[in-house]
C-alpha cells in the first residue's frame, strides 16, 4: 500500500510535468520549428536516461534481447507518434480541440485495457473518470461550456485522436507486451526508440543541424528543461505508475495535465474564472474517487 502512495505522487508529478510542457513549449515553438525542437529535447532526454539507466540498473542487454520488438513498436508509437500527432494536429486543428479530444485519454486506454488486457472497469472508476472528463470539460473550454457547442472539427482532429490511441496504447503496452524490465530500463528503450524515429523524420523533411545552430541560448535552456522534467522525469514516473497501479488506474491522472497547465497559466497573470476552479475541482475529485475505488477493489478481493 505504501508504494501504491508512493507511485501515485510520482503519477501526480508526472502530470504537472507535462502541463507545463505546453507553457514551456509554446514559448519555443514561436521561434523553433515543431520538429527540431522535438528532436533536441529527446535527443538530450534519451543520452541523459540512457547514462542513468547503465550506473543505475544491470542486466540492461538481457532486458533488451527479450523486449527488443516491443521496445521497437511502443517507442514509435507512444514516443515518436503521439509527439508527432500531437504537434502536426495542432497545426490544422485548435488548442480547445486537442485538448479536449487529449482529455478522453483515460477514457480511451481503458477501452484498450479491456481488449488487450482483459481488464475490467468498475462502475465507481467508470463514474470518477466521468466527474474528471466533465471538470476537463470545463477547464478546457475557458469556464465557458457555450464553447464547446460551436467547435467546427478538422482533419487535425483526426490526427490528434491518432495520437491519442498512440499514447493509450503505449501505455497499455508497457504492461502487457514487456516482461522483466524496469520502469527505467521500459522508459529508456522506448525512448530510444521514439527518438530515432522523431530525428529521422525531421531530417527527411529538413537540415536538422543547421536549424539546431539557430537555437537561441534561452530556447535550448528551455528545451533542456523540456527535455529532463518534461520527458525523462515525466516519462519515468508514469511508468512506475503502469508498473505499480496498472495502465487503466493509472490513466485516470491524465485528466490532471490540463489542470497543472491551467493553474502554470494562472502564475503568469491568466487568473482562472470560477467554472474553471469548478472543473479543477471536479477533475481532482474525480481522480480521488476512481482510486479510492480501485482501492477499495483490491482490499475486498
Amino acid at each position: 500500500m505504501k508504494n501504491n502512495h508512493v507511485a501515485i505522487i510520482l503519477v501526480i508529478l508526472s502530470t504537472f510535468f507535462w502541463g507545463s510542457n505546453f507553457n514551456v513549449g509554446a514559448i519555443v515553438v514561436q521561434q523553433v520549428a515543431p520538429l527540431c525542437a522535438a528532436s533536441e529535447r529527446f535527443i538530450i532526454a534519451t543520452l541523459v536516461i540512457f547514462i542513468y539507466m547503465l550506473i543505475r540498473d544491470k542486466n540492461n542487454i538481457v532486458t533488451f534481447k527479450l523486449n527488443w520488438k516491443p521496445f521497437l513498436l511502443l517507442g514509435l508509437c507512444g514516443i515518436t507518434g503521439f509527439n508527432l500527432a500531437f504537434f502536426i494536429g495542432l497545426q490544422t486543428t485548435s488548442p480547445i480541440n486537442g485538448a479536449l479530444i487529449m482529455a478522453t485519454s483515460p477514457v480511451t486506454t481503458a477501452l484498450i485495457a479491456a481488449i488487450i488486457d482483459k481488464h475490467h472497469m468498475t462502475k465507481s472508476q467508470g463514474i470518477g473518470m466521468f466527474i474528471s472528463l466533465l471538470g476537463v470539460t470545463l477547464v478546457i473550454s475557458n469556464g465557458n461550456v457555450a464553447n464547446l457547442l460551436q467547435l467546427e472539427f478538422s482533419s487535425g482532429d483526426l490526427i490528434i485522436m491518432l495520437g491519442n490511441l498512440a499514447w493509450a496504447t503505449y501505455t497499455v503496452g508497457c504492461r502487457k507486451f514487456i516482461f522483466n524490465s524496469t520502469p527505467l530500463q521500459t522508459t529508456t528503450f522506448t525512448m530510444l526508440f521514439g527518438t530515432l524515429g522523431i530525428v529521422l523524420l525531421t531530417v527527411f523533411q529538413a537540415d536538422l543541424i543547421k536549424q539546431l545552430t539557430h537555437i537561441s541560448l534561452a530556447n535550448h535552456l528551455l528545451l533542456i528543461y523540456l527535455a529532463i522534467a518534461g520527458a525523462v522525469i515525466a516519462y519515468l514516473f508514469w511508468n512506475i505508475g503502469i508498473k505499480r497501479l496498472g495502465a487503466a488506474k493509472t490513466s485516470i491522472f491524465f485528466n490532471l495535465v490540463p489542470v497543472f497547465a491551467m493553474l502554470i497559466s494562472s502564475v503568469t497573470g491568466q487568473i482562472p474564472n470560477i467554472l474553471q476552479l469548478v472543473g479543477t475541482i471536479l477533475v481532482i475529485s474525480g481522480v480521488i474517487y476512481a482510486t479510492r475505488a480501485s482501492r477499495i477493489v483490491v482490499k475486498e478481493s
